[in-house]
């Protein structure tokens, strides 16, 4: 019982927890619940009074041939009678009132893949135990069809699917904008990045899910609040009026080599700004207070490059770590405050590395996929309006 109690309460990330919790819904909270009550209640009021009800049977016993009741012989015991008269009549109303409520409630998933293999209403099973009680809605952004021999390159399909989102999901919220919404999945980079920033807007309720590699569920990053221990180099770099690019490298699961962006042949840098985990590894976000922290970080080098550089044209931004805290970012990027900014994927098997890359935020123009070519090559740029 106290491992139950435990688990209902934490709300655990680790499966087997979950597992436990999801019987407590389905044969805890639901149907015995009220059956216990009832009969909670009964016994309390037995302990109180026994010849009371008993009295109110034979009233009607009396009228038939059906004999009478005897009185019960049981020792009267008031205190524990109003104890377990209470605790079963709140346990009645839990299963009348405050269940059916939560039924009446919606959680709206938002599944988002390109790289996965994981079914749809994957995320369902992991969500904490209130919002398990509620009805479940998904929106399925799957770009797996936008494939030719292992290229993501149906750059149509993919901006359309990421751009319909925002209407999709304003219609689910129509009766009620605070409905919980659960973000999970595994996208690209640039996708993840700039679904983020398609749901900038405040009003949106969202929580990242992070697929853990050890239980293969989904993770609320609700655990112990702790900080991450980060570089930034921002405030090194030397101001200049210049028109020109800056490149800014996130490295939270894997360093970020230059040798690899050097592939590229950028041109016309300004600066380089590197932010980074002082250790950086797989599953390193544990927590929302390490995604806060790393937005507001992530708001604080966009402020310090516009006011270093007030004639910077767009942002080259290189990233390695979770999907999660990726599409966090991009929720924190204003387009009427921030330059262009153009977020690149990696690739092991591909050369450059840096292989394509997606334009947002740029002024007057929809998201531009890019891809890239060998250095000294000429790049293609594909529009689409």
């Amino acid at each position: 019982m106290v491992y139950l109690v435990s688990a209902l309460i934490e709300g655990n990330n680790l499966g087997k927890h979950k597992d436990i919790t999801e019987l407590a819904i389905k044969f805890l909270l639901r149907p015995v619940t009220g059956k216990a009550g009832l009969a909670l209640t009964l016994g309390g009021l037995l302990l109180i009074s026994p010849p009371f009800w008993v009295d109110l049977l034979n009233l009607v016993l009396g009228k038939t041939n059906l004999g009478t009741l005897p009185l019960p012989k049981v020792e009267l015991s008031p205190g524990w009678g109003v104890v377990l008269a209470l605790l079963g009549a709140f346990l009645v109303a839990l299963n009348h009132v405050w269940v059916p409520r939560q039924n009446a409630r919606e959680v709206i998933g938002i599944r988002h893949n390109s790289l996965g293999s994981f079914p749809r209403n994957d995320v369902q099973r992991d969500l904490p135990v209130v919002q398990r009680l509620y009805h479940y809605r998904e929106i399925d952004v799957d770009h797996s069809d936008s494939y030719e021999d292992g290229i993501l390159n149906d750059h149509k399909s993919i901006t359309r699917r990421l751009e319909q989102v925002p209407h999709e999901l304003n219609g689910l919220l129509r009766s009620n904008p605070d409905t919980p919404i659960a973000y999970y999945g595994l996208p690209h980079v640039p996708l993840a990045f700039y679904l983020g920033y398609l749901l900038s807007d405040n009003k949106y309720n969202i929580t990242p899910y992070e697929l853990n590699n050890t239980s293969k569920r989904w993770d609320q990053l609700s655990g112990l609040e702790s900080s991450l221990q980060t570089t930034n180099n921002v405030e090194q770099l030397a101001a200049s009026t210049d028109k020109g690019d800056v490149i800014l490298t996130i490295g939270i699961s894997y360093p970020i080599h230059p040798s690899e962006i050097d592939e590229l042949n950028l041109t016309n840098v300004l600066g380089h700004v590197s932010l980074k985990a002082d250790l950086p590894q797989r599953q390193l976000i544990q927590n929302q207070s390490q995604i806060d922290q790393l937005c507001k970080e992530f708001q604080r080098t966009l402020e310090h490059i516009k006011n270093t550089f007030p004639n910077r044209q767009r942002i080259h931004l290189f990233y390695a770590g979770p999907a999660s805290l990726c599409f966090a970012l991009g929720q924190n990027v204003s387009e009427r405050i921030d330059p262009t900014i153009q977020v690149y994927n990696y690739s092991a098997q591909e050369h450059p590395k840096y292989a394509w890359s997606l334009e947002i935020n740029a002024p007057n123009s929809t998201a531009q996929f890019i891809r890239h070519s060998s250095e000294g090559e000429e790049n293609d740029s594909v529009q689409y309006a």
